[in-house]
């Protein structure tokens, strides 16, 4: 039996680490896009990977937009990506 606990907590420390690993992960992507896109998210309940296609979207219309800003196109092409 006692060989069974050590496994399993064995197994519990490592699935533990892979969470942690993949959650630094994500803070990083999430940290690179900000500072790639100069963006501050103040408060969001967005999931981050929607956040990020939705930075992605906003730069690529505002890239496109030749002079000035058209808020109605980008609101129209961020609810495109979101929906």
């Amino acid at each position: 039996m006692e060989g069974a606990e050590e496994e399993l907590e064995r197994r519990s420390r490592f699935l533990n680490s892979l969470i942690q690993k993949k959650k630094a992960i994500e803070q990083q992507e999430q940290k690179d896009h900000k500072e790639r896109f100069n963006i501050r998210v103040r408060a969001s309940d967005m999931p981050v990977a929607l956040q990020n296609r939705a930075f992605r979207c906003a730069r690529e219309s505002l890239d496109s937009m030749p002079k000035k800003l058209d808020s109605k196109r980008l609101a129209l092409a961020l609810k495109k990506v979101i929906l």
